[in-house]
């Protein structure tokens, strides 16, 4: 089985940016934009090694990852709805074998579910 098929659900991956206007208190106004759509993804919980930014030390931890395919454009506090439920990119995890991109793996947090 190629890993195409095991990539069974769809995404839509979006990018808050900042727009020119201000809002009443003077600050950015963002809306979101696009990056991809119909991304076919999948949802997986794993360990995943994290650093911990108080401590500067590495830590496992169980966490739901989101795999899309190579050359996906994900970045962290990107948002990716899966259904109905909207999950943010807390990170994007190097996976690298070699010189070549298998596919792109990125910890995620629910949103709203």
């Amino acid at each position: 089985m190629s890993f195409d098929n095991f990539l069974n659900l769809t995404c839509t991956i979006n990018r808050p940016t900042a727009e020119i206007a201000r809002d009443r208190y003077n600050a950015n106004v963002y809306s979101d934009v696009v990056v991809g759509a119909d991304v076919r993804c999948r949802l997986v919980e794993k360990s995943v090694k994290l650093m911990d930014e108080k401590t500067a030390e590495y830590s496992w931890v169980k966490a739901l990852v989101l795999l899309a395919p190579r050359g996906t454009d994900v970045k962290a506090l990107d948002k990716g709805t899966v259904g109905e439920t909207v999950y943010e990119v807390k990170s994007v995890l190097s996976r690298k074998s070699g010189t070549a991109e298998h596919h792109v793996s990125c910890v995620v947090e629910a949103l709203n579910g």
